[in-house]
Parts: structure tokens; C-alpha cells; sequence
């Protein structure tokens, strides 16, 4: 997988116990905008307070490590974060200003930068448009496999492509996850249009999963993209980096503005929502320990709001999260976390239905079942979950997993 005018690098630093890739390097050969999302956490990783001082600015480069999060280490923390810019910095000829950093890992355990710095020429030298989905890979922690997704599209006659990768398996929920996602385009947006945009593709993708209902001190997400409310002289931009130089082409060429009046606005958004909801989904798969893709549908609520509150308190609940592991259909646990939701509800009148099968009907068991149609319902690998409130117009879904001894496994020895 490729895109215009970005390169990617991953290399093993040491930060990782087991020697696997943990840091990793994104370079744009041209200047670039970004639309961010920052935890809600009230603790911030200090990579998080770094970007989101420079989120405003033009952005050149990406610089992530996995294996530490470098939380919770006060102005140390700052201290280490600013030292991998400044080492970035120097090295690709930009200023510290231009970069964006990310860190996922272990939260209160010091950064070595020492590890970072020693491997950074090396992280340079391999810059390439084709190492994607190695970065893809460094950028994981308990993830048990990398999260890529390519979409291409066409405006005005022009091809473009949206590229997106993310992390994220445990410590998941919006606001967003112990995630990180970046998503890459060629195509030139607008910065008011993608602080928009953005806003609400992260809304109904990042912000709809959860695995465990915790919050991250590290989780953001980057919407990177070509400024089309900037006209830059290409002839100024330093694409120096070691031994190579690389070539930007023209502005007629890249800078080709789209408006939220343009018929292909609609395109536009639907695509980077489809990439990132690709990548959410993926994330919501890889639940640590999880044997199940869960998705919880709610529909016909009084609003958005209630019907996220509910599909999220029966998301999150372990007792439905375990049920469902063990192949049970105790729907009673999925009617206890609809009503436990602040959230108004019409409690005699709830329908629900798992894998299309009605099982409730006025908020009362349709009788039984049978052993063969209960695992048929239960045994696929991938449970629908649709609650039907019958009070309004509005619906909200939310993807999930199950819970599983081998969570607990992974979560009980996660610093060993």
C-alpha cells in the first residue's frame, strides 16, 4: 500500500522487550494540514500535549513509538517527548515545530531516548512509499495483528487515495481508546472543512467502539492532508533528508481545492468515514482475548443520545460480554444494562434480536428456544445485537467483543 508524497519507516529500537519494530517514522515530501482528536482523559500522556500544541501548524512528519507510553512522568515526560522532536528535527532538516509525536505502551516507566536516537538514521535511510504496513506493525502493542486500510477515489476527474492505520486492543473506549489512528490522503482539504469532516467520521467510528470501557492517557487520532487554502512554493520546501532529495511537482499539480458546496463533499467525507470505520472495526475484532466481533444496535430511541447510552451500557457490560463468550443466551443481562442506561426508555415495549433471530418481544421471552436454535445463534463468530426501544426515531451502533479468560491473561501480566 502506497500514497502520493508520504514515506514510511519502522524500526526496532529496544524499547520492546521481545526486540519486535517499535518505532516508527511517517515523512511528507510536501507541507501538510491536520484535524486531530486527543483523549478526554483528564491525565495526558505528554505526547498529547505536544501535539495538540502543534496540530495548528504545518506538519511535516510523525514520529511514534510503541512499547512506553511516557505518561504520568510530569515534566520529564515533556522533557523526553520534546528531546525524540528534537533528535526528528535535526535529522529531517525541519523544525520541531512541524512534527507531530505519538507514544503507546506501558503508562509511569521513563522514556529512554537513548534507544531512539542510536536507531534513528537508520529509521531515515529506510524511508520508503512502500513500508506502510511495517509502520503499520511497529505501532502495535497487545494487537495481534496490524490495522491498514486503502481506499481510493476520484474528484474531478483526478484519482486520490485516503491511507489509514490504527492500534488499538484493550483499554478501548470513546474518547477514545489506548488508540492511535492515522489516517493519510493526497487529496487538498480545506482546514475548516477537515476539522469538520473529521469531527464527524472519528463520531461514528473511533468514538463507537469499546472493548473494556477504559479511557487512555495516549489515545489520538490524525486526519493529515495537503492545504488547499495554501498556495506553497514548492521551490522553498526542504526535502533534504541524508543523501536523498525528493522532488514535490507542481502546485497546479497538487493543490486543487474542494468546498462543502462541491457535489463531491459528500464523497469526500463518506470515504474517510469508510476508512476510518474499517479500521474501528478491526480494533473492535482484535479485543484482547477476544473469539467475537459484537455489534450493538439501537434503534427507535427517543434520540442519538439515548441510543448511545444504551448500546454502550450493554457494549460494556461484562456479564453480556461473558454470556456471549460462553455461547449463553441469557438475555437478561442485555435487558438489565438497557435499563440500567440514564437513558428513557418505554420498559414494557423492548423487542431484541440477536443474529436476526427475535428473542424479545414487549420487553418478554418469546418461550423456548431449543438447544439447537440457541447455539445456532450463539456459535458464529460474529453477534448482531439489534434492541429495538420503539419510542422514537433515532439509532446509534456500537462495535465490540467478548470477554474471556485469555483478557485477563494478557491484562494481569501486560509489564512482564
Amino acid at each position: 500500500m502506497k500514497i502520493k508524497n508520504y514515506l514510511f519507516s519502522a524500526k526496532a529500537s529496544g524499547l520492546k522487550k521481545n526486540g519486535q519494530l517499535d518505532l516508527a517514522l511517517i515523512f511528507s515530501k510536501i507541507p501538510l494540514r491536520v484535524s486531530a482528536v486527543f483523549t478526554k482523559n483528564k491525565i495526558k500522556a505528554a505526547p498529547v500535549i505536544l501535539s495538540k500544541k502543534n496540530s495548528k501548524n504545518i506538519i511535516r512528519a510523525i514520529i511514534v513509538n510503541s512499547g512506553n507510553a511516557n505518561a504520568c512522568n510530569g515534566l520529564d515526560g515533556v522533557k523526553d517527548a520534546k528531546k525524540v522532536m528534537s533528535i526528528a528535527s535535526k535529522a529531517l532538516n525541519i523544525k520541531e515545530d512541524n512534527i507531530l509525536i505519538c507514544s503507546t505502551g506501558v503508562i509511569g516507566e521513563r522514556l529512554d531516548t537513548s534507544k531512539i536516537e542510536h536507531v534513528f538514521p537508520e529509521l531515515i535511510k529506510s524511508l520508503s512509499e512502500d513500508t506502510a504496513e511495517e509502520t503499520a506493525r511497529s505501532i502495535m502493542t497487545t494487537d495481534t495483528f496490524p490495522k491498514i486500510f486503502l481506499k481510493s477515489i476520484t474528484i474531478n476527474n483526478t484519482n486520490y487515495h485516503i491511507l489509514g492505520m490504527a492500534k488499538g486492543s484493550g483499554m478501548m473506549m470513546p474518547n477514545m481508546a489506548t488508540m492511535l489512528a492515522f489516517i493519510f490522503t493526497d487529496l487538498p482539504i480545506k482546514k475548516s472543512l477537515g476539522d469538520s469532516l473529521f469531527k464527524e467520521c472519528v463520531k461514528y467510528s473511533f468514538n463507537s467502539i469499546t472493548v473494556d470501557g477504559d479511557t487512555s492517557t495516549n489515545d489520538t487520532a490524525f486526519f493529515l492532508y495537503p492545504d488547499a487554502d495554501t498556495n506553497f512554493d514548492n521551490s522553498k520546501i526542504n526535502n533534504n533528508i541524508g543523501d536523498s532529495t525528493y522532488s514535490v511537482g507542481s502546485n497546479d499539480d497538487i493543490f486543487v481545492g474542494v468546498t462543502e458546496k462541491d457535489i463531491s463533499y459528500d464523497i469526500i467525507k463518506d470515504s474517510v468515514r469508510d476508512v476510518c470505520f474499517n479500521l474501528a472495526k478491526m480494533i473492535a475484532e482484535d479485543g484482547e482475548g477476544a473469539t467475537k466481533f459484537i455489534t450493538v444496535e439501537v434503534v427507535n430511541a427517543y434520540s442519538e443520545s439515548a441510543a448511545k447510552k444504551i448500546a454502550f451500557s450493554v457494549a460494556n457490560s461484562p456479564l453480556v460480554k461473558t454470556a456471549i463468550a460462553g455461547e449463553d443466551l441469557n438475555w437478561g443481562r442485555i435487558m438489565m444494562a438497557i435499563g440500567k442506561a440514564p437513558a428513557r426508555i418505554k420498559p414494557n415495549y423492548i423487542d431484541i434480536y440477536i443474529n436476526n433471530f427475535k428473542i424479545v418481544e414487549n420487553s418478554k421471552s418469546l418461550g423456548f428456544i431449543g438447544i439447537e436454535n440457541e447455539k445456532k445463534i450463539m456459535s458464529p463468530k460474529e453477534i448482531n445485537i439489534k434492541i429495538d426501544l420503539k419510542c422514537g426515531p433515532a439509532l446509534f451502533k456500537v462495535l465490540t467483543c467478548d470477554f474471556t479468560k485469555e483478557y485477563i491473561n494478557i491484562n494481569a501480566s501486560y509489564r512482564s
